[in-house]
């Protein structure tokens, strides 16, 4: 049935002005005041909830953009519940300054040093790497997806490999502020390749970036326990130090800045995942909610009822939200911190995600963020369902309830994940909507 109060010629006026209350109050009674509005009577204010129609399936996050992350995360983290994670990274180093080497320049040695604070798993286990040139170039402007393998772009030859044991230090306040440095030392052929390099190719890193493309780090798996470090980029170099005919000891950093293309990579094994005979299907449906970053795993959420109120008339939504809750148990959240924020995007016809029209409000209205009080991640829908009533888009096309997707707020560069209640367990996704039927 179409949304016939936009029919109602009488009422077009009377819906402006109700708009302009709805917007001006954030708590009480949202219809205050339309009884006082000429032609409109109030017959009754609702509560409706759904509980039991509602279906979670989780699917695989292969197309999320992994270029210039927040963080570089390197390590491999054996998950109890969502499998094996290597996280691996290239990225462009750049000239700071012209380094202007003098022509008796002679190497001492090249280390490669990338910082981080941040970890995700255990600090016992032992993490090795390999460093590798890139044979070819990453493009700055690019959009590349977590499906794309940046191993392919590298040397088949390692410069260089390394180990650590990823460890906190506090500073004097006891807090975890302090940076944790893990170095490298890469082969002296190819820091003896840079330190040679023509000084008019130096003139910009443009024309540099056509001689040394930059690095791929890679992780090697582990077959149990693991961590993933999250290094800083900006803070990261590549150091040749050497000597010349006037001074001993020298030294020139080559660093990732703002400006430097910087891609991650993330392999995924879910063979030994709980979730393994759930994923990408819609055939079966499991009591727990999935959600992983570094292109790990998305929830498709499928809430029917919402398919219903299209054919509502005379209807006022005052407010509709989607409560999911957390199971802090599962997701042993004192080991594996869990994420601040979620987002929960809408599926369109084509099967890609779009942020729901109350996310355009603001970031408090359209919430996602973890109530510690509750263990649940709200998110308001008011928006979203009044658009379904009306079945229109924005561009005026049909619009159909194809579901969400519960997503991770930091899908390209942490490791934080977390299980949820799905619609099987004891407390399901709860769909609520409050109403006003009007005539």
């Amino acid at each position: 049935m179409k949304d016939r109060y936009f029919a109602l010629k009488n009422l077009i006026g009377v819906l402006l002005l109700f708009s302009v209350l709805v917007w001006g109050c954030t708590k009480g009674d949202q219809t205050l005041g339309i009884n006082l509005l000429p032609g409109v009577k109030v017959l009754e204010t609702k509560y409706y909830q759904d509980v039991s129609t509602i279906s979670t399936n989780p699917f695989s996050d292969t197309k999320i953009r992994v270029d210039r992350p927040k963080y570089n995360l390197l390590g491999s983290f054996n998950d109890p519940l969502f499998g094996r994670t290597d996280a691996s990274f290239a990225a462009q180093f750049r000239l700071p300054y012209h380094p202007d080497y003098d022509p008796s320049a002679i190497l001492d040695s090249t280390v490669l040093r990338m910082y981080y604070k941040i970890i995700y798993g255990d600090t016992v286990s032992v993490q090795n790497f390999k460093v590798y040139e890139l044979t070819n170039s990453l493009n700055y402007d690019a959009k590349y997806l977590s499906s794309f393998n940046i191993k392919n772009l590298a040397s088949n030859e390692p410069l260089g490999s390394g180990s650590f044991i990823p460890k906190l230090r506090t500073d004097s306040t006891l807090a975890d502020t302090t940076q944790q440095v893990i170095s490298v030392r890469l082969n002296n052929s190819f820091g003896t390749k840079l330190l040679s390099v023509d000084s008019l190719k130096m003139i910009s890193n443009d024309v540099f970036m056509d001689i040394f493309k930059g690095l791929y780090v890679e992780s090697a798996p582990i077959s149990r326990k693991g961590t993933l470090v999250s290094i800083d980029p900006t803070s990261s170099s590549l150091v040749l130090y050497y000597h010349d005919a006037y001074k001993d000891t020298l030294g020139f950093a080559y660093r990732i800045s703002k400006n430097s293309a910087n891609v991650a990579g993330y392999v995924h094994d879910y063979t030994r995942a709980r979730f393994k005979q759930f994923l990408d299907t819609q055939t079966s449906t499991d009591s727990l909610i999935y959600v992983q970053p570094t292109g790990g795993i998305r929830t498709k959420i499928l809430v029917p009822t919402l398919s219903k109120w299209q054919d509502s008339t005379n209807y006022i939504i005052n407010k509709a939200t989607l409560i999911i809750h957390a199971d802090t148990i599962m997701s042993d959240f004192k080991r594996y911190n869990m994420p601040d924020r979620l987002y929960l995007k809408v599926i369109t016809d084509s099967g890609d995600e779009e942020f729901p029209k109350d996310s355009e409000l603001s970031s408090t209205y359209y919430g996602g963020y973890f109530d510690a009080t509750t263990a649940t991640y709200s998110f308001n829908v008011t928006q979203h369902l009044e658009k379904l009533m009306k079945g229109l888009n924005t561009d005026g096309t049909a619009m159909h309830n194809n579901g969400f997707y519960l997503v991770s707020t930091e899908r390209n560069f942490s490791g934080r994940r977390v299980v949820l209640k799905g619609a099987k367990s004891a407390l399901p996704i709860e769909f609520n909507v409050t109403y006003t039927r009007y005539k």
